[in-house]
């Protein structure tokens, strides 16, 4: 027998969708899977983030905690002498095990990666996810020393992250350093605001 999501994921797929029917936007909490560092990074680029609380519409669940949104680099400038850097983003593909939908994002907020608990209960400093190193100098998207906060819908641009601005150009969300390159670890939380499904 098919979950009820199944059903609502397909007609989220097929029909009208419930995003798009209820709020004109939605907003979902997610973390970049893998870092992204903007003198590696190439256009055209896979990137992925996942959802860390299930996406809600209507009072449905729509893809469960864990599910992927899935974009690209939409381009990737390095610090060049007097020149910051500039990382471009898009978001457009929600995937679970129900399938895929396209869809349209815009990151509105990016903080640091959360301290995981060891295993006493105790909150380390801030550990880098996948980068157990000092973080080199020069790299922009560092944490701030008000590090360690969660973010929430309400959040907006950059918290909690030197020397890092978000805009937006069209579909592509920008993060800029106007000093330094600019390095996303992964982990690094997002607030995603889902405005259409396509």
């Amino acid at each position: 027998m098919l979950s009820p999501s199944h059903y609502y994921f397909t007609e989220l797929l097929h029909g009208p969708s419930p995003l798009r029917r209820s709020h004109p936007w939605t907003v979902v909490s997610a973390e970049l899977v893998k870092s992204v560092d903007v003198k590696k990074a190439k256009p055209g680029d896979r990137v992925e983030a996942k959802t860390v609380v299930p996406l809600v519409s209507n009072g449905q669940v729509v893809a469960p905690k864990g599910a992927k949104i899935i974009g690209h680099i939409a381009m990737a400038i390095p610090r060049r002498d007097s020149t910051g850097a500039t990382l471009g983003i898009v978001f457009d593909t929600l995937s679970t095990r129900e399938g895929e939908v396209i869809i349209q994002v815009a990151i509105q907020a990016i903080g640091p990666v959360e301290p995981v608990e060891n295993y006493l209960g105790v909150r380390p400093g801030v550990k880098m996810a996948g980068n157990p190193e000092p973080p080199p100098s020069g790299v922009a998207g560092q944490p701030a020393d008000n590090s360690g906060m969660s973010l929430d819908e309400k959040s907006q641009g950059i918290v909690g992250l030197k020397g890092l601005s978000l805009n937006r150009s069209g579909q592509v969300s920008v993060v800029s350093s106007r000093k330094d390159n600019i390095r996303l670890e992964g982990g690094t939380q997002l607030i995603l605001r889902i405005e259409e499904s396509l």
